[in-house]
């Protein structure tokens, strides 16, 4: 059994005793005529309550709801598509690599799941021969590229103003730039001058469901805010020219690509909310040594940057999957799977009970092989994050919205329906978001339109 798969294996009858193995008894009384009808009046006032604390924009116990609007993905333009075989040239030509490393990356590509119209950046393809670096006005071409087109494209879909954004939160693990991505955002598009800022690096693939749960927590604390979420990976400036072959791989998965996503709780929004954000989960296994450094970036023994993988990021990734879904487990799994996880220690979880949608993290084809595997996926439920990781590759943060985006143009999410978003990172991370869907979504996303 693989490591990832030995994590979820480890998981079984570990699932902590919340509740009783067996429901509560009913109550062997029945109830008279008056109490029933004293039962019913309490249940019509319970609902006028209900929906009284809706209309305000609240939840009964004072949390506000956390709303999923909408969201835009980057389209790669057509310039920037490339075939695997185009970048293996283009790698031989550039006299980089050792012949021995240049079959190690044709391998991977071979096997990556990655398909022939990924895209890379303008600095990565025009680099010359013997280039060994890109520049920091190449990385902020590519980052202005990215984010005012998902940005604007996120504005208009939602018609919304840029005046009325009261929260900007935006992601890049490995490249922070002064003025800070939200301060860009904030002057390209002419923000207020009171909207909170927040720019978050260095926290890996799994940064966009870090980002879910900071709105989470502002929106459940301040009433009738709007947060726009941004998430993007810069791959100009984590291309790598050396030979060290923990930091080849991320050239062969990370690929070109963004996301932008509002999220609020204003009462205005209620209608056109797509989601409702019911509960996030987030485990770091930073306190053991060999999880914080499975991952990161550094420079090899000649002194060239890059971004390397430890061949234990597998099984750190195991042990983060258990810890996380320990903790998700009794948050979502349904009484009967409850019951079963109490009575048989060995049983494993049905998490197709809990979920209709899975948006796995699309780390390489082996990475969704194995969840699906250890979480007993049928290959439809699969299929999304497989499709995502063929059109656009690894896109770190922002994978995971183009799953669901994949899931929102072929109008497979129904009213009711509840999400899984799942994703890893560096330090270790494992990080859940769970939505539930308000209504019926079916939108077209020009992400995910055929190419021409």
């Amino acid at each position: 059994m693989s490591p990832l798969g030995q994590g979820m294996a480890a998981f079984m009858g570990v699932l902590p005793p919340v509740l009783p193995p067996h429901p509560p008894p009913l109550s062997p009384l029945s109830p008279s005529p008056i109490s029933t009808q004293v039962a019913l009046a309490a249940l019509a006032t319970f609902a006028a309550m209900y929906a009284a604390a809706s209309l305000l924009g609240l939840r009964l116990g004072g949390k506000r709801p956390v709303w999923l609007v909408d969201l835009a993905c980057f389209t790669p333009p057509a310039r920037l598509r490339v075939h695997r075989d185009l970048i293996i040239e283009a790698m031989k030509a550039r006299g980089l690599f050792t012949p021995e490393n240049i079959e190690f990356q044709e391998k991977i590509l071979e096997r990556s799941g990655l398909g022939d119209a990924t895209g890379l950046s303008d600095a990565i393809l025009r680099m010359k021969d013997g280039d060994i670096k890109t520049t920091l006005k190449d990385a902020m071409d590519e980052t202005e590229m990215v984010l005012y087109d998902i940005v604007e494209t996120l504005l208009r879909q939602t018609a919304v103003d840029p005046a009325d954004i009261d929260v900007v939160i935006t992601s890049c693990s490995c490249f922070a730039p002064t003025p800070s991505m939200a301060a860009m955002l904030v002057n390209r598009f002419k923000m207020r001058r009171d909207v909170l800022t927040y720019s978050m690096a260095g926290m890996g693939c799994s940064s966009s469901l870090v980002c879910i749960d900071l709105a989470k927590h502002l929106l459940q604390a301040l009433p009738n805010k709007r947060v726009l979420v941004v998430n993007h990976e810069n791959i100009t400036n984590n291309w790598y020219v050396g030979n060290d072959r923990s930091m080849l791989v991320v050239n062969c998965l990370f690929r070109l690509g963004g996301a932008a996503a509002l999220m609020s709780n204003r009462a205005a929004d209620a209608k056109a909310a797509k989601y409702e954000l019911t509960h996030t989960v987030r485990t770091h296994l930073g306190c053991e040594d060999d999880a914080f450094g499975c991952m990161g970036n550094g420079e090899d023994k000649d002194g060239v940057m890059g971004v390397f993988l430890r061949k234990n990021v597998v099984a750190v990734a195991g042990r983060a999957l258990k810890a996380n879904i320990t903790r998700l487990a009794p948050m979502v799994l349904p009484w009967s799977e409850l019951v079963k996880c109490a009575r048989d220690k060995s049983y494993a979880p049905d998490f197709k009970a809990a979920f209709n949608h899975f948006l796995l993290h699309t780390g390489g084809r082996g990475v969704i092989d194995e969840l699906e595997a250890a979480l007993n996926l049928s290959p439809a439920l699969a299929q999304p994050s497989k499709d995502t990781l063929e059109r656009f590759g690894n896109t770190s943060a922002a994978s995971t919205w183009y799953i669901l985006a994949n899931l929102e143009h072929a109008g497979s999410v129904k009213k009711g329906d509840k999400i899984w978003q799942l994703g890893f990172g560096g330090g270790f991370k494992c990080n859940s978001a769970v939505w539930r869907a308000r209504r019926n979504v079916h939108q077209a996303h020009d992400c995910w339109q055929p190419y021409e």
